[in-house]
């Protein structure tokens, strides 16, 4: 993921923050240079947001880096406020200094290190090799389907931890609660259903099984910000909306 320039509305967005403050009377410009002046807030940031060179979004709600050349800056979505950090990605233990840094980060994401098993999402294993890939797939999404229909070819190379997804309604609640209700008892064949769209004839599960996954899987899902499936996190982190152009050189991170 490489830094973007900045969209047009979001750099409208910026012209019309610094346009109202530099349209202020002068009574209340006074008022807001007095305000800036005790906060000890620095100095120049309206002559700083003008040289914008790039921006990234971060995966949390109304956030943007934006470089201006000096420093980084950590923007809102609508231009009201500004802050000038330091910042640091807990995830992975990391200041972010550089937009290139920023960007790098919020691409990828450290499983272990935020302590998520895929086994407790409910994921079904396919495949023997070393490189492990964990992908959120709805049983109901046609692009999951022709993701899953691939698979088969790439699992000498890579092991993958299939956790399914309950995104597209109720219709996929039940799916998705029927695949881990049979899994509890034989995770062989409902990896099998899972991957021939089978979902649907199963048993339907008695009283609570299968919930628990489905519901650490939405949490889960929250948490990462995942809007869509296939969703895809490679071996080392990179993440991957959609399926990838070359689903056996993408996990090394060639395609």
């Amino acid at each position: 993921m490489k830094p973007v320039a900045p969209q047009p509305l979001t750099a409208l967005v910026l012209t019309l923050a610094l346009t109202l403050v530099a349209g202020l009377p002068a009574a209340r410009a006074a008022e807001t240079d007095a305000i800036t002046t005790s906060a000890q807030a620095p100095t120049g940031i309206r002559e700083l947001l003008r040289g914008i060179r790039g921006m990234q979004r971060l995966p949390v709600a109304g956030v943007q880096m934006v470089d201006v050349g000096e420093r980084v800056l950590f923007v809102s979505d609508n231009g009201r406020y500004v802050f000038t950090g330091p910042a640091w990605d807990l995830w992975h233990g990391a200041k972010i200094e550089t937009l290139e840094a920023g960007t790098r980060l919020a691409a990828r994401i450290d499983l272990k290190r935020l302590g998520l098993d895929p086994v407790a999402l409910g994921a079904l294993d396919l495949g023997k090799g070393e490189g492990e890939v964990v992908v959120f797939v709805d049983p109901r999404c046609p692009h999951c389907r022709r993701l899953l229909e691939q698979l088969p070819t790439v699992t000498e190379k890579y092991r993958f931890r299939l956790v399914p997804l309950p995104v597209l309604g109720p219709d996929s609640e039940t799916a998705v609660a029927r695949l881990n209700c049979l899994a509890e008892q034989d995770p062989a064949a409902a990896r099998e259903a899972l991957l021939a769209g089978n979902a649907d004839p199963l048993p339907a599960p008695e009283g609570t099984c299968g919930q628990a996954p489905a519901q650490r899987a939405l949490v889960t899902a929250q948490l990462l910000g995942i809007a869509g499936v296939p969703y895809l996190i490679a071996p080392d982190g990179r993440l991957q909306r959609g399926v990838p152009a070359d689903l056996e050189a993408w996990p090394e991170g060639k395609g």
